[in-house]
């Protein structure tokens, strides 16, 4: 067995042999993820929601109650608050708990989600901070080559990932919202009765157009920056080598 063989049998050696295909699958994830994320977090966007869609009219709920409870799920999801619940008054002076019992429970469906989604999150990053930083402290041009090229390759596949489900939304957006909840949720709680469930009311479905397509385009956005960056950084790189050939490690 030559060195190099044995090099790539020990740990670090499976991590800079898996590093490129680990990045492949890890960016898309990520970049998904951290603008699902960063929805969920945005009580600002619940409320923007809830001016474009007129959800005061739709309610009889003023805007102070609309805003209360966007901070209110929010809160929840994050686990400040320890339910959803919450008592509203409509403007004709009408008081009750805003959800329904299966209201409550599919939003404690939901919570699992967004904290899976949190948890894969944080767990890709973790990872694709760990890979860039052990190939560039190793000082290694392989591994640092390859890095750059899983980077590029995770952001093309992200991009590609994204035109595909772009175009599945738009041929048929009903079909595949409904396509998701059948896959992520297992009991019939989501569905909701727009006529007097107030969850379906609160976000009718051109909210989560919106919310869907905004996730989409950060998603985007995440994925061509780092497209582009690893162009530049292959460029200062290739610079470096020239500048500096003896201190880089080509093994």
């Amino acid at each position: 067995m030559t060195p190099g063989e044995q090099a790539g049998r020990t740990p670090s050696g499976l991590v800079r042999r898996f590093s490129k295909p680990l990045l492949v699958c890890l960016l898309p994830l990520l970049f998904l993820s951290t603008a699902v994320r960063l929805e969920m977090n945005s009580p600002g966007l619940y409320e923007h929601g809830f001016k474009e869609y007129e959800i005061s009219a739709t309610t009889r709920l003023d805007e102070a109650q609309l805003t209360s409870i966007a901070h209110r799920l929010t809160g929840y999801f994050n686990s400040t608050h320890d339910s959803p619940q919450m008592e509203v008054t409509t403007n004709d002076g009408v008081s009750f708990p805003l959800f329904h019992d299966y209201e409550l429970v599919h939003l404690t469906d939901v919570k699992r989600l967004f904290a899976l989604n949190s948890c894969l999150q944080s767990l890709s990053l973790l990872f694709v901070f760990v890979l860039l930083s052990a190939a560039y402290a190793s000082r290694c041009r392989t591994w640092r080559t390859d890095v750059l090229a899983g980077l590029r390759r995770g952001a093309t596949a992200t991009l590609l990932a994204l035109l595909v489900a772009a175009i599945l939304f738009a041929a048929d957006f009903d079909w595949m919202f409904v396509g998701f909840h059948l896959v992520a949720f297992d009991n019939p709680f989501w569905l909701l009765d727009p006529y007097r469930d107030y969850l379906v009311m609160l976000f009718p479905l051109g909210f989560w157009q919106d919310t869907f397509m905004l996730a989409g385009i950060m998603t985007g956005l995440l994925g061509a920056t780092t497209y582009a960056a690893t162009l530049i950084w292959a460029r200062v790189e290739r610079r470096n080598d020239s500048e500096h050939p003896s201190t880089v490690r080509r093994g």
